[in-house]
């Protein structure tokens, strides 16, 4: 459903419809719709802003990838085809109704509201300088409205597709806001530390003024708290590698290079003339001449509790001694939008567990080379919810995984050992509402009696259960060993067996969360890879560059149309079968590229707000050869 348009005049109340003011899953559609009050007075009193109010829902703002995917880039996107600016203001009249009223978590929007608002409709939806509430003296009224965000993003479910060229734009618009000048950086870090210290400041102040123990420790685990650090953290934490020169004696830096510091685009800034790289990849083929070559910068996003990576300073030793620039990162102790921004703007591959800091990858740059995500995924688990996202984005993607079920062969067996995390399995199972271990067959519900129960007897039954393994100490034992064949590195078929659903329901929390390594050997190989690719994308830049100064005419999906040029490259990779590497690639390429209708690619938009959505020129060619063969090809890292 397209954005709803609402301008002046009474019209008829049966002709406002209602609209859907999400972007996301079916079941979390929210439908909201404009009344029409009159008022039979001649005068009446009212607040009148000379702007188009955008009138949106929110999902899950306190998850960066949601709010990121199914909402900022929605409206965003909305905003740009119907002339929303720095004045513009928005209306948030509802969210999915799962999530809590509070947003839970904060993220900067000043780089479009700069001088607009955001009106909520709850005091505990205010979490910025640029939310409001309803005057309440009086209406306000707007020149326009436009309103819903068109059920426009890059998953499936969406009706519509965001143009890929919004992406781009919209990583621009924060890199210009944010350190347009490294002057302009640097006033952003010096009032973000102010505005950290003052929070501080006045969060002291509060609590000394309760004297209560119990609210410090609420505020010190509250998000924005001490012990959350603040959104600048991410940057202190960063770590750098061979960004200044790469060699054996050579790794770990102080720090961004200085004349990195700030920059809009830092391999132009830091020329690589004078890089030295002193490592010789000799089973890569690279000569001496090619050893002094600045390489690309690899991004390593850790986590540090759920899905962490066992091996990463191992990754890190293997890709600098292959003479790669590496940039490992956290973002588990703060970071704002302008910071994740920031750290991403220059990585070209970017390696991290499934989940939400995949979602970053939209500020890496679009092209020299065409940027590439590796999933490091858990053995047993994957899933392809960023798949739609990179692939709509223009990036290539692919997963790699290590450990029991999926050894290659000895050597991945001697690099990727078990790991036995009886934590996260005492974890798990206690969020699993009707498991209990260590019970005897004859207490043991089946699937079918469990079903037929109710809440509360469910709940009755899970206390008795408990009451008797902790009362029975051969009970308890046969809970801790049964607890390490759950978490094994075998499928636990006999408790399958035995409790049925339930374990189901236990494997597929913990596998996700899992820690899990890297199969460094493969993955620094691939890298290698992905920098000879880069060398064939500036040959056949350079091929076209010549080719057209000679007027010799390209093919249309050649041309060098501003929205298409940045991704024609990608579309080349799908068509060799090199951008997708999970299982069902088929559909989402089919989806988010190759389909007419729902490709992100050869779309008018900010060229052309009037053809919003229609197919360039280009489109055709651009599309021409992506068959149903090509699309189910699965790009694997090499075994």
């Amino acid at each position: 459903m397209r954005a709803f348009i609402r301008s002046s005049g009474l019209g008829s109340h049966k002709n406002i419809p209602k609209v859907n003011l999400l972007s996301a899953g079916e079941d979390s559609d929210a439908f909201w719709q404009p009344r029409l009050q009159r008022s039979w007075r001649n005068v009446i009193q009212a607040h009148y802003v000379n702007e188009t109010v955008f009138v949106h829902g929110l999902y899950s703002p306190f998850h960066f990838s949601h709010w990121l995917y199914n909402g900022m880039l929605p409206l965003y996107s909305t905003m740009k085809r119907f002339g929303g600016t720095k004045d513009s203001w928005t209306l948030r009249a509802a969210r999915y109704q799962g999530d809590p009223i509070d947003r839970q978590g904060t993220w900067e929007m000043d780089h479009f509201f700069q001088t607009g608002k955001e009106l909520v409709l709850s005091q505990a939806e205010m979490s910025t300088p640029f939310q409001t509430l309803p005057p309440s003296d009086a209406p306000i009224c707007f020149q326009r409205a436009v309103i819903g965000l068109g059920s426009q993003c890059a998953l499936s479910y969406c009706e519509n597709n965001i143009p890929a060229e919004i992406y781009k734009r919209f990583r621009e618009e924060i890199a210009e806001y944010f350190w347009s000048t490294s002057d302009t950086w640097s006033k952003h870090l010096k009032n973000a530390q102010e505005a950290i210290n003052s929070r501080w400041k006045r969060q002291e102040q509060e609590h000394n003024s309760r004297q209560d123990k119990g609210a410090e420790k609420k505020r010190q685990e509250a998000p924005g708290g001490k012990a959350m650090n603040s959104p600048l953290k991410c940057l202190e934490l960063a770590r750098y590698y061979n960004f200044e020169a790469a060699g054996p004696n050579h790794g770990l830096e102080h720090g961004e290079a200085e004349s990195r510091v700030g920059q809009m685009h830092p391999d132009v800034a830091d020329p690589p003339e004078s890089y030295q790289n002193l490592f010789v990849e000799s089973n890569a083929g690279d000569d001496a001449g090619k050893a002094s070559k600045r390489k690309l910068v690899v991004g390593i996003i850790q986590r540090e509790k759920s899905r962490r990576l066992l091996n990463d300073d191992e990754l890190i030793q293997g890709l600098i001694q292959a003479g790669f620039r590496v940039k490992w990162m956290s973002f588990d102790h703060g970071c704002g939008i302008a910071e994740t921004a920031y750290l991403l703007r220059d990585v070209n591959v970017l390696i991290t567990p499934h989940g939400n800091a995949i979602g970053t990858s939209v500020f890496m740059p679009s092209h020299d080379p065409v940027p590439t995500i590796l999933s490091v995924d858990s053995s047993r688990y994957k899933e392809a919810w960023f798949m739609f996202t990179a692939t709509a984005i223009g990036q290539r993607f692919t997963q790699t995984m290590c450990g029991p079920s999926n050894y290659v062969d000895d050597a991945s067996r001697e690099h990727c050992p078990y790991h036995k995390d009886l934590k996260s399995g005492h974890d798990t199972l206690g969020s699993v509402r009707n498991l209990v271990l260590g019970l005897p067959d004859s207490m043991v519900k089946t699937d079918k009696e469990k079903a037929s129960m109710s809440g509360s007897a469910l709940d009755r039954l899970r206390n008795k259960n408990l009451d008797y393994v902790n009362s029975n100490p051969a009970a308890q034992k046969l809970a801790e060993e049964e607890m390490d064949a759950l978490i094994g590195p075998e499928q636990p078929n006999a408790l399958i067996r035995k409790y049925g659903e339930d374990i189901w329901t236990f494997l597929l929390y913990f596998w996700k969360e899992a820690p899990r390594y890297v199969d460094v050997v493969r993955v620094v190989k691939f890298v290698q890879s992905l920098q000879r690719d880069l060398e064939q994308e500036k040959l056949s830049e350079a091929t076209i560059s010549t080719n057209t100064s000679t007027g010799i005419q390209q093919n249309q999906h050649m041309g060098d149309d501003g929205a298409q040029k940045s991704y024609r490259l990608y579309v080349e990779y799908v068509r060799k079968g090199r951008a997708c590497g999970l299982d069902g690639c088929s559909g989402i390429l089919e989806r988010n590229v190759a389909n007419e209708t729902t490709s992100a690619f050869g779309k008018h938009s900010i060229d052309d707000t009037s053809k919003w959505g229609q197919p360039t020129s280009e489109s055709q060619a651009m599309r021409e050869g992506l068959t149903p063969g090509i699309l189910e090809t699965i790009w694997r890292i090499e075994t």
